[in-house]
């Protein structure tokens, strides 16, 4: 395998630290927040005018700016350590969408609290770096050692350290065809992934891989799959890894991946603005407690939900795993 280019060379990595008490680890995904008012006419001539066809006729009644801020007030009441945003957090890919997603972070976390990583509809048309994700550039980068230049897009994967917990961030976001949704890695970024897992991996952290796109066969069509997912599964079960999150099928969705020590987690997350009556789409975030214990890693899964009556509910814990650490 070739050496890391030199903004993905982690030399630093310290081991990982007596995790006292649990980790709080929260994800939430797919907001899709559209401001189209004031768009001038030159911006339809491309994918967005079809994005906007499928928001006035079905998404603007699903994925609510209501539903997502009450997802965050109830977010502002629980205890947590970082939180982690999986793409599509705009629908339409204009300015003044990224402006408004912005706001949203901010009232979520300061960025060194949550990592972002794009989706799709985040990289739905070519743009320029300074009038898109640039806006979202704190909560996009990696920890400072890890970092590439300020001013340049971020390099993926980015990596940040949380005391025993490792957050691996990937971008699947590229621009598509129309009436596709797909997404892909490429053989650099799954190179350098399968590095940051063999480093963090040493030293102990309890690896947590974040993507838009499924990462399980059948989930979604092909679309709107991630093109290269059987070689980033087959490279999940070589090099390893603790759980994997994604978004992007607005579901409930969760599977196992076997990992070289035991079964990775695969856990999607419905749409955080979902106003939906099926209990798999409804809006909900879900946080995640790892402890580790001796020579074991132990996890909790508790969702909280937004019901049809508008209150936010803490479900029933659903899952929870034991794995053999490191």
């Amino acid at each position: 395998m070739p050496p890391l280019e030199p903004a993905h060379r982690h030399p630093g990595i310290p081991a990982a630290p007596d995790p006292g008490h649990p980790f709080k680890l929260v994800h939430l995904s797919d907001f899709h927040l559209c401001r189209a008012h004031g768009a001038p006419l030159t911006a339809w001539a491309s994918k967005r005018a079809l994005s906007f066809l499928a928001w006035q006729t079905r998404r603007r009644h699903e994925n609510r700016p209501a539903v997502l801020s009450a997802m965050i007030d109830a977010l502002a009441k629980l205890p947590w350590d970082h939180a982690v945003v999986t793409g599509d957090l705009i629908q339409l890919g204009l300015p003044a969408e990224y402006s408004l997603a912005r706001r949203y972070l901010e009232a979520i976390g300061p960025p060194e609290r949550v990592l972002v990583i794009p989706g799709n509809h985040d990289a739905l048309v070519k743009a320029p770096f300074a009038d898109s994700l640039a806006l979202w550039s704190g909560y996009l980068s990696a920890d400072l050692p890890f970092r590439g230049p300020a001013a340049a897009p971020p390099a993926f994967p980015t990596l940040r350290i949380r005391r025993q917990v490792a957050l691996i961030g990937l971008s699947s976001a590229r621009p598509t065809w129309p009436f596709s949704a797909a997404g892909s890695l490429g053989a650099p970024q799954r190179a350098r992934l399968a590095q940051v897992l063999t480093q963090t991996g040493r030293q102990g952290y309890f690896r947590v891989v974040l993507l838009h796109h499924p990462l399980l066969p059948g989930q979604v069509s092909r679309r709107k799959s991630l093109t290269d997912a059987a070689a980033l599964r087959a490279l999940l079960r070589r090099h390893g890894a603790e759980l994997v999150l994604h978004g992007h099928a607005h579901r409930d969705l969760r599977g196992e991946l076997a990992g070289p020590a035991g079964v990775i987690p695969v856990l999607g997350l419905p749409s955080t603005s979902a106003a939906h009556p099926a209990n798999e789409r409804r809006a909900s975030l879900r946080v995640f407690s790892i402890q580790r214990t001796d020579d074991r890693w132990e996890i909790a899964v508790q969702d909280h939900a937004h019901t049809r009556t508008g209150r936010i509910t803490a479900l029933p814990p659903q899952l929870s795993r034991v794995f053999v650490a490191r």
